[in-house]
């Protein structure tokens, strides 16, 4: 069990190149269903100042991270990103000679800085071919970087010992805990696909504009039918997502049971999402949904 700071990067430093690579594909493959796209670069971004008390001094002492500067945490297979040249560890410091924004120190965890500093990156990036300077091994050196146009979500593993992961509308997280459960890149796209569809299908924007109290996606508020009916839609266009992006979506039902024997909680139904085994059943009529769409040449749309 990862109970020190540096074991508990350690971890990190194993799953956020797994997550953000398949999240990448599951972008690229699905720009035309998204409703919110932008310029996407296969990099994953973190900053020393987004890390808790207790992490960030291991943090700057890993990777070299200064405030709000962006560092790249990850960076995905065949992307605009891994073309450039770039590397994990590399801090960017400016964009077409406009320094990214260091921030103040010894500020509490916050993301606003490192997300206004990846604003700025993408601002520039949506004009065209950019430069970039980095600090790699404590010296500075220049980059030529595009991008693709793509589903424009940020994925991210979130530190946590419980199984679950959630969408905002912008963002996917998932536990370290699920992303470790999750042992195969399928069955990581069956758990990003579902939160991805949750970000595709505007449920958060729904739901806020219903004016119905949420804590977490998957937890709107007093309207259970409501939620149960989100997560049906989720599961199926998930499944779409992945298979869109050269996933297997038959390992969707396979997951799902797999995930109920180890929560045995989850066979039951919970406030707002169906049991475990009516989830794995629907899961398989949209499985063979895809599969005859595919034998018939039918393109792989789920609405």
């Amino acid at each position: 069990m990862a109970d020190t700071p540096e074991q508990r990067l350690t971890v990190l430093n194993e799953l956020d190149p797994r997550v953000n690579a398949v999240g990448y594909r599951l972008a690229l493959s699905n720009v035309a269903l998204c409703p919110d796209t932008g310029p996407v670069t296969g990099l994953l971004l973190h900053a020393e100042s987004q890390y808790s008390d207790y992490l960030r001094p291991a943090a700057r002492a890993r990777w070299a991270l200064d405030g709000d500067l962006p560092g790249i945490a990850a960076i995905a297979p065949d992307s605009p990103a891994a073309k450039a040249g770039l590397q994990i560890g590399d801090l960017l410091l400016s964009v077409n000679a406009t320094p990214f924004a260091p921030g103040e120190q010894g500020r509490p965890a916050a993301f606003e800085g490192l997300a206004a500093n990846i604003a700025r990156l993408d601002a520039a990036l949506a004009a065209g071919e950019v430069r970039l300077v980095v600090r790699r091994n404590g010296l500075e050196r220049e980059f030529t970087l595009s991008a693709v146009t793509a589903c424009a979500y940020l994925f991210q593993v979130d530190p946590s010992t419980e199984l679950n992961a959630r969408a905002d509308g912008k963002r996917v997280f998932v536990a370290t805990a699920m992303a470790v459960f999750a042992e195969t890149d399928d069955d990581l796209a069956v758990i990003l696909g579902h939160e991805m569809a949750h970000n595709v299908l505007e449920h958060r924007e729904f739901f806020d504009e219903r004016g119905v109290a949420r804590s977490i996606l998957g937890n709107y508020g007093n309207s259970p039918w409501e939620l149960v009916q989100a997560e049906r839609e989720a599961d199926r266009v998930g499944l779409y997502l992945m298979a869109r992006a050269g996933y297997d979506p038959a390992r969707g039902p396979v997951f799902m049971r797999a995930l109920a024997e180890r929560s045995p909680g989850l066979r039951y139904a919970q406030w707002g999402h169906p049991s475990a085994g009516a989830r794995a059943r629907a899961q398989q009529i949209t499985v063979e949904e895809i599969r005859r769409k595919r034998a018939s040449g039918q393109p792989l749309t789920p609405f």
